[in-house]
């Protein structure tokens, strides 16, 4: 494969070869081969001394060094550039979850439980108080889901209580374990939706004075199997709340209670107005690169580019933008 720097001004011929030693440091930027410099070429002559047909064969050739690059990048070669970031639909946009950032969307609840490593993150109610808890022991709800008078409400005084998501509201099994004079309460999420924010539908939780959160489906099975795993033992927990502790990765500002904010179909979330900025020059999730849909080509689109490309109007932003 040859590569032709700066073609016309300097007429130079770097040929790339296969690696097998290292000699002068200098690599293709591309395909990683290593880069000889060789006498000059004449201009208008390939590396065999044939003579370009005018500026027609020039761009033809120039076509051929570019496929042959772009097939190393994955690129594909067919007069547009199907590779490059291309803004997201209106309609893709528009399908996106907007909402007033409220308590569970801008704070960080980790919770760390003496005798398993690191920390699981949960995620707060959206009622009642957000308060850390600190050093708490933990104890199994008795019935598990809460929604009935509790048959151990005498060991539970003075601890965290973990039920599971159903059986009667979010607000009601709360309400129900407060009464029982708990420090906090943890629900655990039944299906794979995560993450889910717990809301009180029905205005039961006025009158809750304990803070209450909820952790995964995934984390808080294995949480509850190693609580029953240690029920001769006594197991403590700390609740982290990190408030105004998520930020937008666009623009490096905090998520703020009252600020409008968009979710992404991958879950993360940005302030509304930045991510729509975003959106407008590619498709993807700033964070994770999940793609929502893109805006189409328009067929004048494609015709302009193929007719600049017959004119041999090229442009390096073109292909690798």
């Amino acid at each position: 494969m040859e590569l032709y720097g700066s073609f016309a001004a300097i007429g130079v011929r770097q040929l790339i070869r296969p690696c097998t030693g290292f000699l002068d440091g200098k690599r293709c930027l591309i395909c990683g081969f290593e880069l000889e410099r060789q006498q000059p070429v004449s201009l208008g002559q390939n590396a065999s001394g044939t003579t370009f047909e005018g500026a027609a064969g020039s761009v033809q050739e120039l076509q051929t060094v570019v496929m042959r690059l772009l097939s190393q990048i994955g690129g594909d070669w067919n007069g547009v550039d199907t590779g490059a970031r291309r803004p997201a639909s209106e309609e893709a946009v528009k399908n996106l979850g907007s909402f007033v950032a409220d308590q569970a969307a801008t704070t960080e609840v980790a919770v760390i439980v003496k005798g398993i490593k690191g920390e699981v993150i949960a995620i707060p109610g959206n009622f009642g108080p957000c308060e850390s808890i600190e050093k708490c022991n933990v104890i199994i709800a008795d019935p598990f889901d809460g929604a009935s008078p509790f048959r151990n409400a005498k060991a539970m005084k003075d601890q965290i209580v973990v039920m599971s998501r159903g059986g009667c509201t979010f607000a009601r099994k709360v309400l129900r374990a407060q009464a029982e004079h708990v420090t906090g309460v943890i629900i655990i999420q039944t299906v794979d939706v995560w993450p889910y924010t717990m809301t009180d539908s029905t205005g039961e939780s006025k009158n809750v004075k304990i803070p209450a959160f909820m952790m995964s489906s995934k984390h808080g099975k294995g949480f509850v199997e190693y609580l029953r795993g240690k029920h001769d033992e006594d197991v403590s927990a700390d609740i982290v709340v990190r408030k105004d502790a998520l930020e937008c990765v666009i623009c490096q500002v905090e998520l703020s209670i009252g600020m409008k904010v968009t979710r992404m179909p991958c879950q993360h979330m940005f302030h509304t107005a930045c991510l729509h900025e975003w959106l407008q020059v590619g498709n993807s999730c700033p964070i994770c690169r999940v793609e929502i849909a893109a805006k189409r080509t328009s067929r004048n689109d494609a015709v302009n580019a193929q007719n600049a490309q017959q004119r041999g109007d090229f442009a390096w932003s073109e292909w690798f933008s």
